[in-house]
């Protein structure tokens, strides 16, 4: 399934990716990387996970609407509205192999210090509204989400 979303994302112009039922992303197109402010190479192979990516709320409503419709397999999609994190800055006991300075590093973060001492945060945040549609296996269960993000 990989494969066919190799030429869907190269010919959409809209920030997309694909992402497993437990939230590792494999796969997003260049629109998506830039919405984001990160490097291309994090988007696969589960380096980041799709939750990282979103600001507190939004992971919570993202995981609540997921429970809702992932085991009814009469609904496979949802629209909803989230709050995404730009160039954000991982803590390195995150599921992600790549420490904080590399993740900076990799994708030009600009990291902002709230006072000394305290943790680095993320250069902002993005309002959009995003679709997420469940790919389910032949028995029903999901397999993976793909994602469509506009910036509101």
């Amino acid at each position: 399934m990989l494969l066919d979303y190799d030429r869907v994302f190269s010919a959409m112009g809209v920030p997309a990716c694909l992402w497993r039922r437990t939230g590792e992303i494999y796969k997003g197109n260049r629109e998506f990387t830039e919405l984001i402010g990160v490097d291309g190479i994090m988007m696969r192979d589960g380096r980041l996970c799709i939750y990282e990516l979103m600001a507190e709320e939004s992971a919570v409503n993202y995981w609540e609407k997921y429970g809702h419709v992932a085991f009814d397999s009469s609904q496979k999609a949802v629209l909803t509205s989230c709050v995404l994190r730009y160039k954000p800055v991982l803590k390195s006991g995150t599921s992600s192999p790549v420490s904080n300075k590399a993740v900076a590093a990799e994708s030009g973060t600009a990291v902002v210090k709230k006072e000394e001492g305290q943790e680095p945060m993320e250069a902002g945040f993005i309002n959009c509204c995003f679709s997420f549609t469940i790919r389910r296996d032949k028995w029903g269960i999901p397999s993976m989400i793909v994602g469509n993000f506009i910036q509101c």
